[in-house]
């Protein structure tokens, strides 16, 4: 039965990995992949990953780095929203 649930595991990733390529392609051909917009996309993306590994530490501490964590959320989370809708206009892939 696992190697079942393992070969449907490698299918899911193997298709996954041919949309990537698909969507960079899309991507390199339109010139997204050279905007500074779109890594500095990637970049608040990475921000907001750091933001969330750091989530338990920070609400577990309590008072003012618990008011600046979810500060820093809110703006990151504002900051991927504007940029997002950037890229949409300006490379509408």
């Amino acid at each position: 039965m696992s190697w079942i649930l393992a070969l449907a595991f490698i299918g899911v990733w193997i298709w996954f990995t041919g949309r990537a390529r698909e969507r960079a392609a899309e991507r390199a051909a339109t010139g997204m992949l050279r905007s500074p917009l779109y890594w500095s996309g990637a970049g608040l993306i990475g921000f907001l990953v750091a933001l969330t590994l750091s989530e338990h530490y920070a609400l577990a501490q309590g008072g003012i780095l618990m008011w600046t964590w979810l500060a820093a959320l809110g703006v990151t989370l504002v900051a991927i929203f504007f940029v997002r809708r950037a890229l949409k206009w300006r490379y509408p892939v």
